[in-house]
């Protein structure tokens, strides 16, 4: 009867599907690395080299003269071998026995439901590791083949930092203050970015000294507050809400720290790859998702298994690291 699921997980049957359900919304994956920035990779592994492509403007050669070369001569990473998000859902004998009963629709109700609790693990840990990745590293929980937690490690860079002359929520820092913060930051940023949507994210407590800061000042022109961000001038500081659970501390992770502002160039080269799938029944494609099914003897049964191997790649020349509370 598990043949019967596979009916409803061939890849035109599981696109339709997914077409049909609930769009997804995860905070940093749909600002960081939307859409337009989602790629699929043909290979099982990324070649590191082949990420960092220059992206500002290049010199002239005189004619009948060498090519300019893109490929960076050095790299820190030499390759990336994503590892695997691998969510399942065990089915029993006797609820693959109800299952038979129902008619097209109901089956088919099932199965959206099953596809789409293991779709919406594997969006969460892609947006674990998205928060990660703006840190420069991705340090994220990896079971190993004996059942132990061990720690699978990317490192992208560390993005550099921004001294600001007053903190913001110094009784003495003034509106100015802060604009020239903000300078600071964004020509920091112009240093090795070219990028010119710059996105600032804070939270709570960076939103409530802004916000403090604007009630003193009242002049809305200048400091204007909305229910989930503060724009200053051109400067737009958006709450982040962002967090991920970590299995060794058995805590949550804010993917922005206290008191800090994390600047980030969305436009220069941030992009989000989905690798070759190590599975045979999707043919090795690099598909953003996956789900299969396998046919379990003791206690008989079904389990769905879905599959991503997804790598966030961040530009840390674009992203910035300041804490503007003291």
């Amino acid at each position: 009867m598990y043949d019967l699921f596979r009916n409803f997980l061939i890849v035109t049957a599981l696109v339709t599907t997914l077409n049909r359900l609930p769009p997804l919304k995860t905070f940093i994956m749909d600002l960081i690395y939307p859409e337009a920035v989602r790629r699929s990779h043909p290979f099982d592994r990324l070649s590191y080299s082949d990420l960092q492509l220059p992206t500002k403007n290049i010199p002239l050669v005189t004619r009948g003269s060498v090519s300019y070369a893109l490929t960076p001569d050095k790299a820190k990473i030499s390759q990336i071998d994503p590892a695997n998000f691998t969510p399942s859902i065990t089915v029993s004998a006797a609820d693959i026995n109800r299952f038979r009963t129902l008619n097209l629709a109901g089956q088919q109700t099932l199965v959206d439901g099953y596809i789409d609790r293991l779709r919406r693990s594997v969006r969460k840990s892609t947006e674990a590791m998205a928060c990660q990745s703006i840190t420069g590293k991705i340090a994220y929980d990896i079971r190993t083949a004996d059942g132990t937690m061990d720690t699978y490690e990317v490192d992208f860079g560390t993005p550099k930092a921004v001294s600001v002359a007053k903190k913001w929520d110094d009784a003495n820092t003034k509106a100015g203050d802060i604009v020239a913060s903000i300078g600071q930051i964004i020509e920091s940023l112009r240093e090795t970015s070219d990028g010119a949507d710059i996105v600032h994210l804070i939270k709570y407590d960076v939103y409530a000294a802004l916000a403090s800061k604007a009630a003193a000042l009242n002049n809305p022109e200048l400091i204007k507050v909305f229910p989930d961000y503060i724009q200053i001038g051109n400067a737009k500081f958006i709450i982040c809400s962002a967090r991920y659970y970590n299995y060794k501390t058995k805590a949550f992770v804010d993917a922005i720290p206290n008191k800090t502002v994390v600047s980030i160039a969305r436009d220069d080269a941030f992009a989000l790859f989905y690798c070759a799938l190590d599975s045979l029944d999707a043919n090795f494609a690099s598909l953003p998702f996956y789900v299969s099914s396998v046919k379990l003897d003791d206690p008989e049964g079904t389990k769905f298994i879905g599959q991503s191997r997804p790598m966030p790649v961040p530009n840390v020349d674009a992203i910035r690291k300041t804490q503007v509370l003291a």
